[in-house]
């Protein structure tokens, strides 16, 4: 299974997809192995990582890609392991991608699109498209995380492919016990500060009206700052930085609200399923990716880059008893368990074995 983000880096939506799948497919006994660029050496079971790291920025985020990864040590690495099957996730990314199918033309190969963006350049779109045609004959099958991404995907994959969404591990990011609700409603916000299509600093300005108007809330702020500046020092804002697991899912859990102001290029929502495992109703945009994650009545979606709609909806929770806001967050805790990967890796596994039989037919 190919990762084409940095391996080391932390976050990375495409990255823990890949990750909790293998994890998932290991548990019903498949033997999964990690491949990606990795911009430090990696000390991981089934890993695989190759050097030659360079952020590309593009679609309002940091990339970091595989490009200068030498291509006869990817020759040289699958010479040496025999694979039935070649996952790669986001096909379309330059170098690494390319190097790994061209030498393994004769093994199955399965793609899976994560990408999405509202309004993209002509050129890009062409490059894409002559990318595409120079690795694609080789995929036998291809899946899409949502209809979003299959929308972006179609410019430069013509044949069907299966809509499997993203999943998340419903026993990790789980609902906190039931406990007497006391002091200010606490709002989460997870993702990278430095990425544009966070919309980090329209939560800034909605967390100040609220303030403003004496709503008590606090934030706390969960993730890299990549290429921003620090956040604003505000009264009961924290920034925890770039944060591990088992803290992410304390967060999560000790939350009250998750918000995610994301201003577009979402093809969907995975911290949005994650606050929803958690049991938690949910403040999001009203973009492509999210709307097909978000339930009726345990979220609220508001314009994007529009802080005063954002404040409004975070004001309408907090004069919500806790009562019913637990029961928002049981409502969304309920649509997450469908997204468990228990449920959606043999979806992708039944890919896998159908791209086995076109290239044997």
């Amino acid at each position: 299974m190919m990762v084409t983000y940095d391996l080391a880096a932390p976050g990375g939506g495409v990255k823990h997809h890949a990750q909790q799948l293998a994890t998932a497919l290991r548990r019903g006994g498949d033997h999964v192995t990690i491949v990606g660029p990795s911009s430090r050496p990696i000390d991981e079971p089934f890993t695989q990582g190759f050097s030659g790291v360079m952020n590309i920025p593009a679609n309002g985020s940091d990339n970091q890609l595989g490009i200068f990864v030498q291509p006869w040590q990817v020759a040289r690495f699958f010479r040496r392991n025999a694979f039935d099957v070649i996952h790669i996730h986001e096909p379309a990314q330059p170098a690494l991608s390319y190097w790994s199918v061209w030498a393994t033309r004769s093994i199955p190969h399965v793609a899976t699109f994560h990408a999405y963006a509202e309004a993209e350049a002509k050129a890009f779109t062409l490059t894409r498209q002559l990318w595409g045609r120079t690795m694609f004959p080789w995929f036998q099958r291809a899946i899409a995380v949502s209809e979003a991404a299959a929308t972006y995907a179609s410019a430069v994959w013509k044949r069907p492919l299966a809509i499997i969404p993203n999943g998340v591990p419903t026993n990790v990011f789980a609902a906190a016990p039931a406990k007497p609700h006391a002091g200010p409603l606490k709002l989460l916000f997870v993702g990278r500060l430095g990425d544009v299509r966070k919309g980090a600093p329209y939560l800034f300005d909605a967390y100040r009206l609220l303030r403003a108007r004496g709503v008590d809330v606090t934030l706390d702020l969960a993730g890299e700052l990549g290429n921003a500046e620090p956040p604003p020092a505000i009264d009961g804002m924290t920034y925890h930085g770039a944060v591990n697991l088992p803290r992410l899912v304390e967060l999560y859990r000790d939350c009250d609200v998750f918000v995610a102001p994301s201003t577009g290029q979402e093809s969907f929502g995975i911290v949005l399923l994650e606050a929803m495992a958690s049991a938690k109703p949910v403040v999001c945009s009203d973009i492509a990716g999210y709307r097909q994650v978000a339930t009726t009545d345990g979220s609220y979606l508001v314009p994007p880059k529009n802080p005063v709609a954002l404040a409004d909806a975070i004001a309408e929770i907090a004069a919500l008893d806790p009562m019913a806001r637990r029961r928002q967050g049981e409502i969304n805790r309920r649509a997450a368990m469908s997204y468990d990967w228990s449920v959606l890796a043999g979806r992708v596994r039944a890919e896998y074995v159908a791209a086995i039989a076109a290239l044997r037919a």
